[in-house]
This record gives C-alpha cells, sequence and structure tokens, in this order.
C-alpha cells in the first residue's frame, strides 16, 4: 500500500511513496542527487538520459520528460501548464499507481516532481526498476520466443484491454520478460483509461507494426510472422 505524500516549494511540486522512497527530497530527481552518492547504476539514451539508481529500498528508474518530433525542437522539455492534475508526469503517476493496484504487471511509480516556469513546466518521474528485465527487441536479437512466452505477451496486453487501460505507444521495447519469464509493460506517458473501442485493436496493430519495423533493422532479429499467431491465441484466451 502506497504511503502517498505531497511536497510544495514555491513553483516546484512533487508527489512521492514515503514507503519506497524514505530519502526524499526535491532534489532526488536529479541525476546529480545519486551521482554524488556514488548510487547512479546505469543509464540508456533515448530521446534523453534514463538513469538507473539505487535507492534505499529498491533500485529505481529517473526519467526526465522531453518532447518528441517538431515540438520537441522547438520546446525541448517544456510542456504548457494547465494545473497539477494534468501534467503529464501526475497522470502517469496515477495511471501506474491504479494499474498496479489492480494487480497489473507494471512498474510502480515512487515519484513524480514539476517545476513551473511561468506558462510551462518541467517534468521527472522515479519509477520501481524491474529486476532482470530485458525488453523484447534485446531477447529477439538473441534468440526466438516460445509459442508460451508469446501467448503470455498476448495475455498480459489483454489484461490491459480488460481494465480499459488505452497505451499510446505499445511497441516491441515497452515490453519486457524479466528472469522468470513474467511479463512487464512500461512507460505509460501520454495513456489513459478509457471504454472499448478501436483503440484496443489499433494497440495490436501497433505492436505489429513494430515487430515488422525491428525484423528490417536487426541482424539477427529472431521473429517471424508466424509467431504472431501465438500471441493471439494468449490474448484470445479466458
Amino acid at each position: 500500500m502506497q504511503q502517498l505524500q505531497a511536497w510544495q516549494n514555491g513553483s516546484v511540486t512533487c508527489w512521492y511513496d514515503a514507503a519506497a522512497l524514505p530519502e526524499f527530497s526535491a532534489t532526488c530527481f536529479d541525476a546529480a542527487y545519486w551521482q554524488q552518492r556514488d548510487a547512479v547504476l546505469g543509464q540508456s539514451r533515448g530521446r534523453g538520459i534514463t538513469w538507473f539508481v539505487q535507492g534505499s529500498v529498491m533500485p529505481l528508474v529517473l526519467r526526465h520528460y522531453w518532447r518528441g518530433g517538431l515540438m520537441g525542437k522547438l520546446l525541448g522539455d517544456r510542456f504548457f501548464y494547465c494545473g497539477l492534475k494534468r501534467t503529464r508526469c501526475r497522470r502517469e503517476y496515477a495511471l501506474l499507481t491504479y494499474l498496479a493496484d489492480a494487480g497489473l504487471p507494471v512498474p510502480r511509480a515512487v515519484g513524480a516532481r514539476v517545476v513551473r516556469r511561468g506558462l510551462c513546466y518541467r517534468a521527472d518521474l522515479l519509477l520501481e526498476r524491474i529486476p532482470e528485465a530485458r525488453d523484447l527487441v534485446c531477447l529477439l536479437r538473441e534468440r526466438p520466443l516460445t509459442a508460451e512466452e508469446w501467448a503470455r505477451v498476448g495475455g498480459v496486453i489483454r489484461q490491459l484491454h480488460d481494465v480499459g487501460a488505452w497505451h499510446s505507444d505499445l511497441n516491441s521495447h515497452n515490453l519486457m520478460l524479466d528472469a522468470q519469464g513474467k511479463v512487464w509493460v512500461i512507460d505509460f506517458d501520454k495513456c489513459d483509461i478509457r471504454g472499448p473501442g478501436p483503440w484496443q485493436q489499433q494497440m495490436l496493430d501497433r505492436l505489429l507494426r513494430s515487430l515488422r519495423k525491428e525484423l528490417t533493422c536487426n541482424v539477427p532479429f529472431y521473429w517471424q510472422e508466424s509467431d504472431w499467431p501465438a500471441l493471439l491465441a494468449g490474448y484470445q484466451a479466458d
């Protein structure tokens, strides 16, 4: 059960789980905080740098929010402010908490920070790091997944749909398997809960396009079209 706390000082607002982040301070959303404590475990680069750090309770992921596309070139990491509850990090924090409490395999959010500057804000998120988990692309560069593993992937997508969880970018990088073979879903930025509709099939279509794209970009890549029915069988199973 989360011990959700709110903290505000001037233009800075934070939310955090006191049980998971007892060392909370507003600066723990800065990479320098962890670097000074020799607590950085690693990093990955995408739109920005994602930091893997060791908290006092669990390993964590620190992510700064960046814009994509043309707006990213113009505004970088600045977003228009329309109230705290509508900030990207607060919405993702709330959605992940809801899904985790419902028993879905998603990382638990442990902290979020909003720094407002006039009409804009910048944001950060701290998440539980899933131990010994790798995304599908990393795995498929090394080996094929079994039909049972593909069925588990499909089953998790169905779990999301059954609770109305729309994922805005369900691709092969945002699905992970841990050392025990459990499937996880990550990166719920700009996602939400909605009623049944065409978006459910669109999520599946997006994942299929992602796998086809990775097949053209990676050699070797152990995925083939004949793997897709196993995923759909897991999705359609009771």
